[in-house]
């Protein structure tokens, strides 16, 4: 397999583009507004939460536990009991009375 070798610019040369480069700057002028002047400017990652990203070194390591707004076991406990309530009194109100009970 051969490889392509591209040779090193020269003093004056722009490495990007390889036009004359009259400029103290290591790229030409063009080069520069083409790709603009980052200066390594990192973008903010302050907004980012990166822990929620990462994954844990092992499976069964506990993740941040999110606390619960209510608890949906009390909420079936009180439908539970409501419905038992209700079945009890309509076979309250099904069911004849005894004859002990009848006044008169």
């Amino acid at each position: 397999m051969l490889r392509l070798v591209k040779p090193e610019p020269k003093a004056g040369q722009c490495p990007v583009c390889g036009e004359e480069n009259r400029t103290e700057s290591p790229v030409c002028a063009a080069c520069e507004a083409a790709f603009g002047s980052s200066g390594g400017e990192q973008p903010e990652t302050n907004g980012i939460d990166l822990a929620r990203y990462m994954t844990n070194m092992f499976p069964w390591e506990p993740t941040q536990v999110v606390p619960k707004l209510g608890s949906g076991r009390r909420w079936a406990l009180i439908l539970c009991l409501a419905l038992v309530l209700i079945v009890v009194l309509l076979e309250l109100l099904r069911s004849p009375i005894p004859a002990c009970w009848e006044v008169g």
